[in-house]
């Protein structure tokens, strides 16, 4: 199997004239409960580019959990990479996320920051794949050699006890498949799993994420527990540090395995190819464009289903399913369910889904705007770094 390249890549040419970095809170959303806590505020760090000439970029930067982490990130972005980028003419922006890379080997060995430097990178790379769309006038999925088409849509982020109205308004926004929390160490909460499942209409489907919840024992028990249930996957049973060996004794469930979103290395997807069913990257994370594209292609080739994470920001979602149409395969799009106004305020002109599925707009980039100035009273930072 050749190895997952950016030589494929289309060829791009942007200028770097400035960088905006947002930061974006929301202190009384919703509780979202999952194993490995509840999330009580929530954050939002969006990177744009411009070029000088009216076009621009958005890229969403991983901030999740905890959500004062959005603020380290945006440091780290205006301080240490942002610097290094404006001012420049980019002939090939998979060429320039390896320079940054290089020259980020310093912080990365001297503070111990893999991750924080991954989300950075991967958002700016994102933003600058945006910009060059639409620079060019096309939908970055084009451009990526994409063609239109319908892409299927589950809602995330969903309790295993929701209640029938709850989940009927889930239908009412045109989802027809659903991804269950999970991980939790209270066998009730499997039972009433088992019973919304059960309860899901003909057509509509399932899934569970336990966000590494159990060790590979109580997994096993878990999965054992609800062995006869037809989920499309099993999510992150385990943590993605573990063994092989426990991660391939889970695959005895029954249950295809998924997982992706908390690896930050080619090499550790490529490992994880052994027992991973369904392979999750999130674009903000890790790679971002340049080099997720690159690894779905391969994870297809491979027989996996590409499925890629996101739960942010309708950036975030947008720059996803770009990737995930380009890409092909019979992959689903993650759309974060709980209420958001980072999300639907922020970005408010995301595709509605119907009927299951949701298709990308013709326009340049990823199609869709931030829009700061409806979120002003959620604006935490905001730097513009320039040459």
């Amino acid at each position: 199997m050749p190895p997952a390249t950016s030589a494929a890549m289309p060829p791009t040419a942007v200028h770097i004239a400035r960088i905006h970095v947002y930061v974006f809170q929301d202190d009384a959303p919703p509780a979202v409960k999952s194993s490995f806590g509840t999330s009580t505020q929530r954050t939002s760090a969006l990177v744009n580019v411009e070029d000088g000439a009216g076009h621009h970029g958005w890229g969403e930067i991983w901030s999740g959990h905890p959500p004062f982490g959005a603020y380290h990130r945006a440091c780290i972005l205006e301080q240490l990479v942002a610097p290094r980028a404006v001012g420049r003419t980019i002939a090939a922006i998979p060429a320039f996320l390896d320079e940054l890379e290089s020259a980020m080997l310093p912080m990365l060995r001297l503070a111990g920051e893999p991750g924080p430097i991954a989300h950075v990178l991967a958002g700016l790379d994102c933003a600058l794949w945006d910009m060059a769309a639409r620079t060019q006038g096309l939908p970055l999925f084009r451009l990526l050699g994409g063609q239109a088409r319908r892409l299927p849509v589950y809602a995330s982020g969903v309790s295993p006890s929701i209640a029938p109205r709850e989940l009927d308004a889930l239908r009412d926004q045109g989802f027809r498949a659903f991804k269950f929390k999970a991980g939790f160490q209270d066998a009730r909460a499997l039972d009433q799993l088992a019973r919304t499942v059960a309860g899901l209409a003909d057509g509509e489907s399932a899934m569970i994420d336990a966000n590494c919840g159990w060790d590979v024992d109580s997994a096993r028990q878990a999965l054992d527990h609800i062995r006869a249930l037809p989920l499309q996957w099993v999510e992150e049973p385990i943590g993605p540090e573990r063994p092989a060996a426990e991660w391939q004794a889970l695959r005895a469930s029954g249950h295809r395995l998924a997982a992706g979103e908390n690896l930050l290395a080619l090499d550790a997807f490529r490992a994880a190819f052994e027992w991973l069913d369904v392979v999750q990257p999130d674009l903000g994370k890790w790679g971002g464009v340049s080099k997720v594209l690159p690894l779905a292609r391969e994870a297809l080739a491979r027989g996996k289903r590409y499925c890629p994470h996101a739960f942010g920001s309708h950036i975030g979602a947008a720059l996803a399913a770009h990737v995930l149409c380009a890409a092909g395969g019979d992959g689903v799009l993650e759309l974060d369910a709980n209420p958001n106004p980072l999300r639907t305020l922020g970005a408010p002109a995301f595709p509605t889904p119907t009927d299951g599925s949701i298709v990308l707009s013709g326009a340049p980039g990823i199609g869709i705007d931030a829009d700061p100035h409806a979120l002003r009273a959620y604006l935490r930072r905001h730097v513009a770094v320039t040459s």
